[in-house]
């Protein structure tokens, strides 16, 4: 007879190796914080997924902190999600939350309770990653949009970034997707002072809403607005220049100087002070590109920061934009949302290239006398013209239905 064989067992983990193994589920998790909020998002990623191999890798053998390990992987994946929705990587966040929520619908309620109030949150990003990638439903997404809305607190002392965050982004999809009034019912829900307060939301979608239904439709005729246009842009206009005045910018929250431009050019045809209303327009967008200029070494689809080891590209035409690859280049070269309005690089990328070139003239200029920085700051000028005239929709070129 041939010896019998051995039932292989796995080998239980002693206290002492479930105490390290929680501190170093806790290390990933601070390690991911650290690389988040530095905008390392490759790192942060691989920091979660090192994480939930670890804690798989252990959930068989440690059964007295079985319950800490399947919170710390729900959440690693939770956060992984939140990750790659950020990188734009928007196939990756769908594939992560079908994993979570429909593969094993029997666990779907336990992992909910673990989730609790992110989980509305994930829902909607979810949607949203479908829609980005050609394969959502607008209703579905309408209807998660205003069920947050039901979330909106009103006391003073109190503020749910996380809710903020969705509404915004659910306004900016309604937009892009040309559904104004939804987008607006959830811009009036934001001039709560508990969440934004300056109306970004609402000023860029009446804005796009003129220039998508109203310009082509009546071109350059200048004594026909849609009505409550000018009472509802001025309200929302009004408070962004307020903003503007107190110093509300910088360069994490540098778009709306870009609905500041705009905006302020479409005045001209409805003032005295054409002149002096365009030079604001100008200058507005020239702020955008100083505040731009000091993330220059970020990717400009999502973020990421440049390290030595993941070295940005950078765009051949104005050799200002920078990318962390090529999808991320080709992604934001035309129609992608720039914090709300809907053009891409391509509309950008002369002005930046205008605005490099004058900035290298001046800091070489020690004497001042130099007739090249003149020339190129009416190349400058020029081009910042032709974007806001055209560039930036009134021609159809990125606003189209």
């Amino acid at each position: 007879m041939g010896k019998k064989g051995k039932r292989s067992r796995r080998k239980a983990v002693t206290t002492t190796d479930q105490a390290s193994i929680v501190a170093k589920i806790k290390e990933k998790d601070d390690n991911f914080q650290e690389c988040f909020d530095s905008n390392l998002y490759s790192q942060a990623a691989d920091e979660l997924r090192e994480g939930i191999q670890l804690i798989e890798a252990t959930m068989l053998r440690a059964n007295n902190i079985q319950s800490f390990l399947l919170k710390n992987k729900i959440l690693f994946y939770s956060d992984l999600m939140w990750t790659e929705f950020d990188r734009r990587n928007f196939d990756g966040a769908i594939q992560i939350y079908e994993k979570l929520f429909q593969k094993d619908k029997l666990k779907t309620k336990r992992k909910m309770e673990i989730l609790s109030d992110s989980f509305p949150s994930l829902e909607l990003k979810y949607h949203e990653a479908l829609l980005r990638q050609g394969k959502g439903n607008i209703d579905t997404f309408i209807s998660l949009s205003k069920l947050r809305l039901t979330h909106v607190r009103t006391d003073i002392d109190y503020i749910d970034f996380d809710l903020e965050n969705d509404l915004l982004r659910s306004a900016d999809i309604l937009r892009m997707t040309k559904h104004f009034d939804a987008a607006i019912v959830i811009g009036k829900q934001l001039e709560y002072e508990e969440l934004t307060g300056d109306k970004v939301s609402l000023a860029t979608t009446y804005l796009e809403q003129y220039l998508v239904e109203y310009y082509p439709k009546f071109g350059r005729t200048v004594d026909y607005l849609p009505e409550n246009f000018v009472s509802n842009m001025g309200n929302a206009f009004g408070s962004l220049i307020e903003k503007h005045n107190n110093g509300g910018f910088n360069k994490n929250n540098a778009g709306p100087l870009l609905v500041l431009a705009q905006s302020t050019y479409l005045l001209h045809r409805f003032s005295f002070h054409g002149t002096e209303v365009i030079t604001k327009a100008i200058g507005f967008l020239e702020e955008y590109l100083d505040l731009f200029s000091e993330v220059e070494t970020h990717c400009s689809t999502c973020g990421q920061a440049g390290t030595p080891t993941e070295v940005q590209l950078v765009c051949s035409g104005c050799r200002v934009a920078c990318y962390c690859s090529i999808d991320h280049q080709r992604m934001t070269w035309k129609k992608e949302a720039v914090k709300g309005m809907h053009f891409g690089h391509e509309v950008l990328c002369p002005v930046m290239k205008a605005s490099r070139k004058w900035r290298h003239a001046l800091s070489n200029d020690k004497d001042g006398e130099d007739d090249k920085v003149s020339r190129l700051r009416r190349r400058f000028e020029r081009e910042c013209l032709h974007c806001l005239s055209d560039g930036l929709g009134l021609r159809k070129k990125c606003f189209q239905k």
